[in-house]
């Protein structure tokens, strides 16, 4: 439940009566994007939304309370966002629940602060077109500080052991998310969990042949909290699909994990980077046919 807001904390086309709605050939799309303190950040994913050549777009902006200057920019920047709102949460996935009981678009998609669009047009795939699936999904571009790469699509069957897609590169019938919101028990790894249980409940996923946006991989919350991000995805993997094969997997994997990270304070980040791009398959340069 969404709780009081001072006055002044919240604003937006929707304050001022203007209410978006699907129209013959034209599905509103409701894009979120969920901040905090992303003052230095949120200008580019706001732009990758605001520009888009597809017109019926609804967007809505959750800040948990930030002191650096974001609430001034969603201020300023009010009468181009359908709604914002701005609360202290309980992380992040709380941000993205409140995102989903505010959507009012047949599809919604998380763009959260740091990551943008991948084109002007990306939201173009919706025009006069429908589809025979409640979860679409594409391609999303890495970026790191010195390098791109693009996030490796994987079967769906294996998503006991992958994340398939990457969330901000999906679009969810929004009906199907207010049905199956994220569980806050996973601090880092509910958009799995919601996923997951999307498949086991035998929800159709559809792979889009098309690059949908750049995530921000400088600042993710799962590269800073690795651990717990690989123990939610065990605890999640364990729920859905126990075998002692896969939980003897996943122990291993921890292991894995925490000589890395002693590694990286014995011989530095640069090197420890290194190692795992090695072993994830290296720089990937991005060409502008990826795009397309």
């Amino acid at each position: 439940m969404i709780s009081a807001v001072k006055p002044g904390m919240e604003g937006g086309l929707r304050q001022n009566g203007v209410v978006k709605k699907s129209t013959q050939g034209k599905p509103l799309i409701s894009i979120v994007t969920v901040v905090f303190n992303g003052a230095k950040n949120i200008h580019a994913t706001m732009l990758s939304v605001l520009t888009q050549t597809y017109t019926n777009v609804e967007y809505i902006i959750i800040d948990g309370g930030s002191h650096d200057g974001t609430i001034n920019i969603l201020r300023e920047q009010g009468n181009k966002l359908d709604y914002w709102l701005s609360e202290p949460d309980h992380g992040i996935y709380d941000a993205m629940n409140k995102g989903i009981t505010l959507a009012s678009g047949e599809w919604i998609n998380f763009m959260n602060c740091g990551d943008r669009l991948a084109s002007n047009n990306t939201l173009e795939l919706f025009n006069e077109q429908t589809f025979d699936a409640q979860i679409l999904y594409g391609d999303a571009i890495v970026e790191y500080p010195d390098f791109q790469k693009i996030f490796k699509i994987y079967p769906l069957h294996v998503m006991w052991k992958h994340s398939p897609f990457c969330h901000q590169a999906c679009f969810v019938k929004t009906s199907l998310m207010k049905q199956f919101k994220y569980d806050l028990t996973y601090r880092i790894g509910a958009d799995h969990d919601f996923f997951f249980r999307a498949y086991k409940a035998q929800k159709q996923f559809l792979c889009l042949n098309k690059t949908i946006c750049y995530f921000n991989g400088k600042d993710g919350t799962t590269k800073k909290h690795i651990i717990r991000a690989v123990q939610d995805k065990m605890d999640i993997a364990m729920k859905y699909e126990f075998t002692p094969g896969k939980w003897i997997y996943y122990k291993c994997f921890l292991i894995y994990i925490h000589l890395l990270l002693i590694i990286k304070k014995l011989v530095g980040s640069k090197i420890t980077s290194r190692i795992t791009r090695s072993l994830k398959g290296g720089k990937k340069k991005i060409s502008s046919s990826t795009l397309v």
